[in-house]
């Protein structure tokens, strides 16, 4: 029998200062079954063992129901809600929460084991995706099984948070190696045979493609764009609702600031830049015309997202710090700003090109004059010769050694004495020798 307190995944004891905050639990095997989990209307120690007594009184009787709750029961009741109240990305938990259903739903969540999330990992690596097709094939990334087990792992914690379950089986389970960050962008060529392409019936998403090259703006936020954040005697463009949830002001450059004034024409303030019935533009028009652009301008491996890698590589390029790129992207850190410039090959080239022009170094020597007026370039003050490191007699006037002119001299000191006394025995010896040979 083992009855203790628990908080917050660990056992308590007596003089633990959290002793208050900790819940009743009770762990034993009997008949097989093994009996681990939390009193949570037991106050004292007596009414937790009292609690223990009825279990084993229902084991014995053959009526005990471990009341065992479903994944999926838990994932719709508890983790759906807190997902759709707490992220703004809840409808990926969505979607997510329908692959692991299929897999884990008729499972209890104690039942659920690291080896059964490996099967998992391994069969959703195999299957393949829905854009996948015989002339374009599309396989299941690492990437894409490492976010279906992050959102694993949230239902998890929070079963283990509510203390439904022991521990969080996905800590003993490894992550799939991903492969390097991405690292494409848009040459000046590639633009050229692009644009050529965004004519006729693709003209509608020309200036939408021109304004997240030249802003670094995310799709999403050139589709919330409404006219009101434009201001165009500042020259600015306000990112009022952005990924990361914060605000920003991005300054329009000539080409952005000619676009915008093109699509004004008579739109109201609450309007949207890019709409559906002004401009023809929606998520679906940007996907569709951008895929078909790219294979008929035969570029490969190209998506929209590509174009703040262009944009923040760019300015890279030009010199602009990492700093200002990274709050004109709107990351919270440099790092990820890193991922986003890549080098280009006529920078590396010109690098690369610096060592052969590179000019032997020459040594410059500093005239420093004396205190006692000696004419020796290198001799400092105290008469130490920069170059040797030798002492060097100042003279005076008339060019008489100054040491001999001085009347005070500065002590030896014993380490000198010592030394001296030395360098006399040691000629002593040597002359003893002499004399006896």
């Amino acid at each position: 029998m083992a009855i203790y307190r628990r908080y917050k995944g660990r056992r308590l004891k007596r003089p633990d200062k959290d002793w208050d905050k900790g819940a009743w639990w009770i762990e034993f095997s009997l008949q097989g079954q093994y009996i681990h989990q939390a009193v949570p209307g037991a106050r004292t120690q007596a009414q937790a063992e009292r609690a223990e007594n009825q279990i084993r009184e229902a084991i014995y009787e053959r009526r005990y129901d471990p009341g065992k709750k479903l994944f999926s029961e838990f994932v719709d009741e508890t983790f759906l809600p807190w997902s759709r109240a707490n992220k703004r990305s809840y409808r990926e938990d969505e979607q997510r929460s329908v692959t692991l259903k299929d897999f884990f739903g008729e499972k209890h969540l104690r039942d659920i084991k690291p080896m059964m999330i490996e099967n998992f990992k391994r069969e959703r690596l195999a299957t393949p995706t829905k854009h996948n097709k015989e002339d374009r094939p599309r396989p299941r990334t690492p990437a894409s099984v490492n976010r279906d087990l992050a959102c694993l792992s949230k239902i998890l914690s929070m079963a283990f948070d509510n203390e439904l379950i022991d521990s969080n089986p996905m800590r003993r389970v490894r992550l799939l190696k991903e492969s390097p960050s991405r690292e494409r962008f848009i040459t000046a060529d590639e633009e050229k045979r692009l644009f050529a392409q965004l004519t006729a019936r693709r003209d509608h998403i020309r200036s939408v493609v021109m304004i997240a090259l030249n802003t670094g703006m995310r799709r999403g936020e050139i589709l919330g764009l409404q006219w009101e954040h434009v201001n165009f005697l500042a020259r600015t463009v306000f990112i009022a609702k952005s990924k990361t949830g914060r605000t920003r002001t991005i300054p329009m450059n000539d080409i952005v600031f000619k676009e915008l004034m093109m699509l004004k024409q008579d739109a109201g303030p609450k309007e949207f830049v890019f709409s559906n019935s002004r401009t023809g533009v929606n998520i679906d028009s940007i996907k569709t015309g951008w895929r078909n652009a790219c294979e008929d301008a035969g570029l490969v491996n190209l998506r929209f997202h590509d174009t703040r890698h262009t944009f923040a590589t760019r300015l890279r390029a030009n010199g602009i710090h990492e700093w200002d790129i990274r709050d004109l992207l709107s990351h919270t850190s440099v790092r990820m700003t890193s991922v986003y410039t890549h080098q280009t090959p006529v920078n590396l080239c010109h690098a690369v090109n610096t060592l052969g022009r590179s000019k032997p170094a020459k040594v410059v020597r500093f005239k420093r004059r004396s205190v006692s007026g000696s004419s020796n370039p290198s001799a400092t003050a105290d008469g130490t010769d920069l170059m040797t490191r030798r002492i060097v007699p100042a003279q005076d006037n008339h060019g008489r050694d100054a040491r001999a002119t001085r009347t005070s001299q500065i002590a030896p000191s014993s380490r000198h004495r010592e030394i001296e006394q030395l360098l006399a025995q040691q000629h002593e010896d040597v002359s003893v020798r002499q004399l006896a040979s």
